[in-house]
């Protein structure tokens, strides 16, 4: 059942009349509905205005930029930042320019299809993945190989998977997708570098959306300070416009006022009240601290929109195929309330 919706949903769509509880979508802090981002924003456009479409390496330079990515790395933890118009194109400029240079590279199973160019393919297994990470080590003396994988598990595993990334060699370039990562992982929800970056990898770069929990339009890599220099000089960096300055502006300020930390410390307590009231249901699959819960079973679906709550399910297309996702989101903006009226709905699955 499609929900057409006139605007961004909070924590509730309204259809035909009537009113429909939302667990679904990716703004796990709940801030495209919250009124002091929100007035943030509106601020924002009207001092710099709705968008930029000129290159980043052109003669006229906002400063907002530069600023952005000098907090987004003292947040993250890495050495630079740099800040695109999205989070895919972030994480194929980084595919486009490794497998351009003739870089061995292997993509993880639960790899983004960003991160996945044209003719290349997933490792079927994480087993898989360690073996011929292994063995390109061992054949490949010119070029230290790349693998490319997301932070989080999927369907399969909602949450970080640090410890399957543990499993490979550390002799490789690692460049990780933390979309679903950033502002809800990770020390202070600063996302998956430190714990990462710990790991003592040859070289991580780490990409990802600002658009799920962080709230904007934009884009981001971490990394080190002469990697991003030379990606600064790729036509896929040169050639596109930035992410809109107003967005830039608004995560500056967002980081310095401590909202992203405010609403996660709600979201974790959130989460915990939630989690404490179906840990006995075993349909459901989830990891403690993480906003997401995952199932298999479409009757559910059903079973839940007949009492009026909404879920992310959809056919997802990957490499010509289609999977099935089934998603529980509880995010910032949800009340005790709501949260109370979903476990009782699927205890009485």
């Amino acid at each position: 059942m499609n929900f057409p919706s006139e605007a961004i949903p909070g924590t509730e769509i309204l259809k035909e009349g009537s009113t429909y509880l939302y667990f679904g979508g990716t703004a796990y802090l709940g801030l495209q509905r919250d009124p002091e981002f929100l007035e943030m924003v509106s601020g924002s456009i009207r001092h710099l205005g709705s968008h930029s479409g000129a290159s980043r390496v052109g003669n006229v330079e906002l400063p907002v930029y530069k600023r952005a990515e000098g907090a987004l790395a003292t947040w993250i933890g890495s050495p630079s930042c740099l800040t695109l118009s999205s989070g895919f194109l972030a994480a194929r400029l980084l595919a486009e320019y490794f497998v351009r240079q003739g870089y061995c590279c292997l993509f993880s199973p639960n790899c983004h299809e960003a991160l996945l160019p044209p003719g290349s393919a997933r490792q079927p297994s994480w087993d898989s993945l360690v073996r011929n990470l292994e063995e390109q080590t061992r054949e490949n003396s010119q070029n230290l190989p790349v693998v490319f994988t997301d932070s989080v598990g999927g369907l399969k595993t909602p949450g970080p998977v640090w410890e399957l990334i543990g499993q490979l060699s550390r002799d490789c370039i690692l460049v990780v997708d933390d979309s679903h990562g950033l502002g809800i992982s990770g020390p202070d929800g600063s996302g998956s570098w430190k714990p990462l970056k710990a790991l003592g990898f040859n070289e991580l770069l780490l990409c990802g959306s600002l658009g799920k929990a962080m709230g904007i339009t934009a884009g981001i890599i971490a990394g080190s300070v002469v990697r991003l220099q030379e990606l600064q000089k790729t036509p896929f960096f040169a050639g596109a416009s930035p992410a809109p300055p107003a967005g830039i502006s608004t995560l500056v300020q967002a980081l310095e006022k401590g909202i992203y930390r405010d609403r996660l410390e709600e979201l974790r307590s959130r989460m915990v009240f939630f989690l404490n009231r179906v840990r006995d249901l075993d349909f459901l699959t989830y990891q403690e601290g993480y906003p997401v819960v995952t199932f298999r079973n479409r009757e559910l679906v059903r079973h839940l929109l007949k009492s009026r709550i909404v879920i992310t399910s959809f056919e997802y297309p990957a490499e010509g195929e289609t999977a099935y996702q089934s998603r529980i989101v509880v995010t910032s903006a949800h009340k005790k309330p709501q949260l109370c009226y979903l476990a009782d709905v699927l205890s009485a699955f």
